[in-house]
């Protein structure tokens, strides 16, 4: 058994596609967890050591660098934009730039966000930056954790922010595009092996830097490392 801890931000590609595919190829078991990196780093910092670990690249060259993950095995696998996601009837920004995006998200019934995510995170600190948060909590879902676009799904909010890939993870018509460069952080995604892994953990991490796995992060909007 391969015990993997993963960020939500490849989850699909990994449950619907990459995990079937490599234990039908070698008779494998892959038990993966998922939930935001700072989660994971939490599970970690409390004695937790899964045989991969797929997160922010940054927070995976800490590891390495306290001897918990091998330096050898990680390679940055993804990188990810932070989007928006409403229903199709619902109204579009008025323009592309940041100023009306903020606008918008002001003039929404409410926007949903996550507290614990890496995009949760910049959103919160984008909109601290501007003297907008506490306009905008006043109808925020604030939520722990999760997939921010079944706020918009089933009614809760107008808006949802998160990452492309994990907007668009969620079943249910809604459009998702990415938010306006000026507000934008692209985020840098990254596997690795703990020191002493199996070599079938170490391989699957490998074939995420593949074509197939490169390709099926792409239909999710994800782009490849340079």
């Amino acid at each position: 058994m391969i015990t993997l801890y993963s960020g939500l931000v490849v989850r699909k590609p990994l449950v619907d596609t990459l995990i079937p595919a490599f234990e039908e190829a070698t008779g494998e078991r892959i038990e993966a967890t998922f939930e935001p990196t700072t989660v994971l780093l939490e599970k970690i910092a409390g004695g937790d050591r899964p045989d991969l670990l797929l997160g922010v690249s940054s927070s995976l060259g800490e590891l390495a660098n306290e001897g918990v993950l091998d330096p050898a095995s990680i390679a940055d696998i993804a990188v990810s934009a932070v989007g928006f996601a409403r229903l199709p009837e619902s109204p579009a920004p008025a323009g592309g730039g940041a100023d009306e995006f903020l606008r918008y998200l002001l003039a929404s019934r409410a926007v949903a966000y996550t507290l614990s995510g890496a995009s949760g995170l910049h959103f919160m600190r984008v909109l601290s930056d501007r003297g907008l948060l506490e306009r905008l909590d006043e109808r925020a879902v604030r939520l722990p954790a999760g997939l921010t676009a079944e706020a918009v799904i089933d009614g809760r909010a107008d808006v949802a922010i998160q990452q492309v890939s994990e907007l668009r993870s969620v079943t249910g018509e809604h459009i998702v595009a990415p938010i306006p460069h000026e507000l934008q952080a692209y985020g840098r995604f990254a596997i690795g092996a703990r020191v002493g892994a199996p070599a079938a953990a170490v391989a699957f991490a490998k074939t995420l830097s593949e074509e197939p796995a490169q390709a099926a992060f792409a239909g999710m909007g994800l782009s490849a490392p340079e």
